[in-house]
């Protein structure tokens, strides 16, 4: 059991490497960046201060944490099945399903830490977004500024040191991140107060909305789910599949409710469908954000609780598809 606790740990941090070291991961994790920047920069309200910058910044993770957790799944399993490396590993004392789950684990700990740069940078978009046309510079800069300097370094690294440059760009862009916004925690925001506006005098709060959280781990939540279906498509397709199968399913869970829910009594295949296919809109809560409000973390915790169920579901047929797949 010791011996392969010990196999699963090492396959796991082998994975995270071989993802974070895809340029393709740095360009998700930088666009992902620079387009809460560019959303943060809008000056429409909705009627609410900062409602446009937070949905959209949620959004952004949404669908580059779906690209990564497609991308990152692929990346660990179908290119080591075409390239011979699953074969040499599978033919030493390496079960199958310890393999397989160990490539989850690792595209989960790659999600966690897309997570570590993308919430933070919601935070910052959404405390960056115009209040009463006032914006938070500082926020907007470490926007702007994080992949500027994550590539610079990186690239210095690259040729004093040798250090591979898209995984240490990717370390670089998440620290640079959690320093930014620990550091706009702790300066005092010269934009709260209050102003006249109309004649009426009215509270700014350019404070970070902390709230924004659970929302954010939620989401992160969801991708560890589809982060398993990709896995599991990835026993039996390739990339390109795999990324239009989560997408599809994506889409029919957001639209769960109105095309299954609706007949799910009257219809035995819309009942099923609705029980099978995951309903992503108990991760998907911006309305619980709007005018103050919060997600509370006791949800957290059940939703979290729904998506250890519907992964249990996902990962034994993953697993049984691998077992039963003929690898060369």
């Amino acid at each position: 059991m010791r011996f392969r606790l010990r196999q699963l740990w090492a396959l796991t941090g082998l994975t995270v490497l071989e993802v974070v070291r895809q340029p393709i991961c740095l360009l998700l994790v930088t666009t992902c960046v620079l387009l809460m920047a560019l959303a943060s920069a809008q000056a429409h309200q909705f009627g609410e201060d900062g409602k446009f910058a937070r949905d959209s910044a949620l959004s952004i993770q949404f669908v580059f944490g779906l690209l990564v957790a497609g991308y990152g799944a692929s990346t660990a399993l179908t290119r080591e099945l075409r390239s011979g490396t699953a074969s040499a590993v599978l033919t030493k004392p390496v079960e199958r399903d310890t393999f397989f789950l160990a490539k989850f684990l690792g595209v989960t700990a790659v999600i966690l830490l897309f997570s570590a740069c993308a919430i933070p940078a919601v935070l910052l978009c959404e405390k960056a977004a115009p209040k009463l046309y006032v914006m938070d510079r500082l926020a907007l800069g470490t926007l702007i500024l994080a992949p500027l300097v994550a590539y610079v370094v990186a690239g210095a690294a690259n040729y004093f040191l040798r250090w591979q440059f898209a995984s240490t760009a990717f370390w670089l862009l998440i620290g640079i991140m959690l320093a930014g916004i620990g550091l706009s925690a702790t300066l005092y925001d010269p934009d709260s107060g209050i102003r006249v506006v109309r004649g009426q005098m009215v509270f700014v709060n350019a404070a970070i909305q902390w709230r924004l959280i659970p929302a954010g781990l939620l989401i992160t939540v969801a991708l560890i789910v589809l982060a398993g279906i990709a896995l599991a498509l990835a026993t039996r397709v390739q990339t390109v599949p795999v990324l239009v199968g989560c997408a599809a399913i994506l889409l029919l869970g957001l639209l769960s409710d109105y095309l299954f829910g609706r007949s799910a009594d009257t219809s035995v295949l819309a009942h099923v469908a609705y029980r099978v296919i995951p309903n992503w809109q108990h991760f998907w809560l911006t309305d619980a954000l709007t005018h103050g409000g919060s997600i509370s973390w006791k949800y957290l915790g059940l939703a979290t609780a729904y998506a250890l169920a519907c992964l249990s579901v996902v990962l034994g047929i993953g697993v049984l598809s691998f077992s039963q797949k003929e690898i060369s």
